[in-house]
């Protein structure tokens, strides 16, 4: 029993760590870079789509694929030049997101890394830029626990009201329907009425004389 508990215990403990921002090094290009990395269980065209408003909200869209005919994605959903309300002092960085569906029973989870620089290619560390590395935390924290719930809620309401509205269309044309037959069996119903009158006076009417 004791060590059922405890095996659940670490379990549970490792679950909740996953949850969390963790500090990372991801590749970017051929150099290994501090980074921020976190689980989230969505799907991956959720997130990217979810990161892109994000920064679209504030007017700052994404890097391009550069190519003439044909364009080979970027490894990374980046964003220059992005001052990120209030959570990061106001300070413009380059934002750079790898975003990856994560094979597993279950429920879908996307890992994300997220790695930010100052200018052309002086990412930030905790050694470098305390302070910034600190607010970046914060950034990467309320994306993966605050705004990605939003997009799922969002997401939700979206999906539920598209299907209240379609079931509100059915009802009305159902209604309508209701109308249309009640209308249908009165007049059938007067119909019947007067036709039945005619039979019983045909019914109870003298018999011609011989």
């Amino acid at each position: 029993m004791k060590k059922l508990l405890f095996f659940s215990i670490m379990m549970l403990s490792a679950k909740l760590a996953s949850a969390q921002v963790t500090e990372t090094r991801v590749l970017v290009d051929t150099v290994n870079v501090p980074s921020l990395y976190m689980e989230v269980d969505m799907p991956e065209d959720n997130i990217k789509e979810a990161i892109e408003n994000y920064f679209a909200a504030i007017k700052v869209e994404k890097e391009k694929a550069k190519g003439f005919i044909f364009k080979k994605p970027l490894a990374f959903l980046i964003f220059k030049r992005a001052s990120v309300d209030t959570i990061m002092g106001g300070e413009l960085l380059n934002y750079y997101f790898k975003v990856e569906a994560r094979k597993q029973k279950g429920s879908e989870v996307t890992t994300i890394y997220l790695a930010a620089t100052k200018g052309y290619n002086a990412f930030i560390s905790a050694e470098t830029e305390s302070r910034t590395w600190k607010n970046l935390k914060v950034f990467a924290e309320y994306l993966r626990s605050n705004y990605f719930e939003q997009d799922r809620v969002n997401r939700n309401i979206f999906a539920i009201t598209k299907d209240y509205n379609k079931d509100s269309l059915k009802l009305k044309d159902l209604q309508l329907q209701v109308e249309k037959l009640k209308f249908s069996m009165t007049d059938k119903y007067n119909q019947l009425n007067t036709l039945q009158s005619q039979l019983y006076k045909l019914k109870t009417g003298s018999a011609p004389k011989q």
